[in-house]
């Protein structure tokens, strides 16, 4: 890494503009996923369900095309010293091509719900935020 953050790195961003469809023109959606753990979790368990979720990128196959439609996946641990997340300790980014992407990743791509379904027992509580990049109005 050349010491930008993500978002200014055009290694980061490259090959997101690069693998786009030809003839798409609408902004990524941003799909963003905090977790909160139960309490008591173990470490193990934690890091199979960070890795379930991070595999999603290769799992999800998009319906019609039978390939991965998810543009790109990335996530951590929190490290923030703001002390402002409200117990979530977990982060995840998601891009898709389109809002009809992640609406079928959201409610039937069948290894999201997979997943959904592992983790639901060690989820204290999630927060999910998506826009479209760089639309603000």
């Amino acid at each position: 890494m050349l010491g930008f953050p993500n978002h200014a790195n055009p290694l980061y961003w490259l090959p997101l503009t690069l693998a786009r469809p030809q003839g798409v023109q609408q902004p990524l959606t941003a799909h963003i996923v905090l977790f909160q753990f139960k309490q008591g979790t173990s470490h193990t368990a934690i890091k199979e369900a960070t890795s379930k979720m991070l595999g999603l990128g290769k799992a999800c196959l998009h319906p019609s095309t039978r390939t991965p439609y998810i543009v790109s996946i990335t996530g951590g641990k929190d490290n923030s010293n703001e002390g402002l997340q409200n117990g979530m300790t977990h982060a995840f980014i998601l891009h898709f091509y389109s809002t009809e992407d992640r609406d079928y990743y959201v409610d039937h791509d069948p290894a999201h719900q997979e997943f959904k379904d592992f983790v639901k027992p060690i989820m204290e509580k999630a927060i999910v935020v998506d826009f479209l990049d760089g639309v603000f109005i």
